[in-house]
């Protein structure tokens, strides 16, 4: 049955730097292929660095290499990176031939403003093989014109003309291998939307869409309508709608939930709001606990398609229970830098805890909007000594391996990878009670703390616990590796996947010959 069937997991984007969702959903098509079964990423965005980038994810072993990977702009662009030819790396050179006068822009590494005879006409960057990365060109009113995208090997990919009074994108043009357009995109530089693009096929105008939408739902038509039975993945909100307006009858959509479905005020959130208006078009919606999947139906009543596959941890810390373990006097928080985890809550509790115990650490591993805002706030607490803020990390088992524990304190989520992250390495975790996550893994006092909502003081608590009784802490880490292993693992979520799919597409072909 597995060599009739192909997978394809729809993401909007891969890049190195990514948070939960991209790692969950790495780990399903991981699965997926290990399964048996012919497995695609697709992915909708542009970036001109994508064949460097999954090339190193591929080296780096975040992506099993009998996955294909497929890009909307590198397919339709009919990119060829096996043949092509790296452009010289001269831009420097040409410049200074020229004549031009190049100035470094003080702060952004391999970036230049250039002058020729006075007047400042370009502005480029590089990148660390010292290719051109971007470049922009200026009139003589110093309004920018168009900036001009590079990939890795020097070929120009996309040049965006730009809105003078906005100094936004008014039209988009993309390039082939050979230099041809065969997409351009008119777009409102008010809102950066694109209301008419343009698809052309060998010198000819092939297509007209009105919008992105429209064109991201023929290219999944295109890839996925040649395979018998398509099993379609949407793990990505923006992707929710191309898999609902899939014309393929032959095509099992399951729709897969990654956060906590409702906002802060109880309502469904916005982001959710149309997979669940149309939850009825896909075959199987997933929830990620059976609390979670208990909730919604308790809102909208039972639903036939909706099941619940948990996340899985995927490696594991082995202890010895008898044997003496190291860890240092430190706790860990690794996310994704965002107003939503409340890393701002953690570090108020741990100014609690250094009056406590003065040489406890804290260590915050992640990236994202609020990095500013969380090393002016260790300033101002005085803690700069106890609180480090060290960067993403492509290796999490290594800090919470370290650690005494790690701390979450979420608004809400929909069950974070990096509580199975930190259990399985060892590092039990001191968290606020938030759906949906804790509840469903931690026996409290056990394996873990769990504290109420809110309550900076609880969480600083707890943490002056777990390091004033290193012993203990220590111990429920191992519980912690423990009821992951046996409760989490690997083959237990392979095994999940396997039935829902094995099932959803006997009754897909079932109706499709009734038909």
């Amino acid at each position: 049955m597995k060599e009739k069937i192909t997978i394809f997991c729809l993401l909007n984007s891969l890049d190195l730097q990514r948070g939960g969702l991209t790692k969950a959903s790495l780990m399903q098509a991981n699965t997926f292929a290990s399964l048996g079964y012919k497995t695609f990423i697709l992915t909708f965005n542009f970036n001109q660095r994508y064949n460097t980038i999954i090339e190193q994810m591929v080296t780096m072993g975040k992506i099993d290499s009998r996955i294909q990977i497929l890009n909307m702009y590198q397919s339709l662009g009919e990119f060829d990176y096996s043949s092509i030819v790296p452009q010289p790396m001269m831009e420097i050179e040409k410049s200074k031939a020229n004549g031009a006068i190049l100035d470094p822009h003080i702060g952004q590494p391999h970036s230049y403003r250039v002058y020729e005879n006075g007047m400042y006409t370009k502005y480029f960057r590089l990148d660390e093989n010292k290719r051109l990365f971007f470049m922009d060109h200026f009139n003589e009113q110093r309004y920018r014109v168009k900036r001009e995208d590079y990939d890795e090997y020097g070929y120009a990919r996309k040049v965006s003309y730009m809105d003078y009074e906005r100094n936004k994108p008014r039209q988009m043009v993309f390039y082939n291998d050979t230099g041809e357009a065969f997409l351009s995109k008119w777009v409102n530089p008010q809102n950066g939307l694109a209301f008419r693009v343009n698809l052309f096929k060998d010198g000819k105008l092939k297509r007209i869409f009105s919008n992105d939408n429209e064109l991201k739902g023929y290219w999944l038509e295109q890839v996925t309508s040649s395979y018998e039975n398509p099993v379609i993945i949407s793990d990505a909100r923006i992707c929710d709608s191309l898999v609902i307006n899939l014309k393929s009858e032959q095509a099992v959509k399951i729709w897969r939930l990654h956060s906590n479905h409702l906002d802060m005020k109880g309502e469904i959130a916005s982001t959710v709001a149309t997979a669940f208006d149309n939850l009825q078009e896909f075959d199987v919606a997933l929830a990620l606990t059976n609390q979670q999947k208990k909730d919604i139906e308790d809102r909208f009543g039972t639903k036939d398609n909706l099941k619940a596959i948990p996340h899985a941890a995927d490696q594991f810390t082995e202890y010895n229970w008898f044997a003496p373990v190291k860890k240092e006097n430190l706790a860990v928080v690794v996310t994704r830098f965002a107003a939503i985890k409340r890393i701002d809550h953690i570090i108020l509790a741990f100014k609690h805890v250094v009056d406590r115990v003065p040489a406890a650490r804290l260590e915050l591993w992640g990236y994202g909007d609020e990095e500013k805002n969380l090393k002016s706030l260790i300033r101002s607490e005085n803690l700069t000594a106890n609180v480090k803020v060290m960067g993403f990390t492509q290796n999490p088992a290594e800090p919470y391996q370290r650690s005494l524990f790690s701390v979450m304190a979420s608004k809400t989520e929909g069950f974070p990878l990096s509580i199975f992250e930190s259990m399985s390495n060892g590092s039990p975790i001191v968290t606020y009670d938030f759906k949906y996550g804790p509840g469903d893994l931690i026996d409290n006092g056990e394996d873990g703390w769990i504290v109420p909502n809110e309550d900076i003081q609880a969480l600083a608590e707890k943490m002056i616990w777990m390091f004033e009784n290193k012993k203990e802490a220590i111990k429920m880490g191992k519980k912690a590796v423990k009821k992951v292993k046996e409760n989490f693992n690997l083959d237990l979520y392979a095994k999940q996947w396997d039935e829902v799919i094995e099932e959803a597409v006997k009754k897909k072909m079932a109706h499709y010959i009734q038909q």
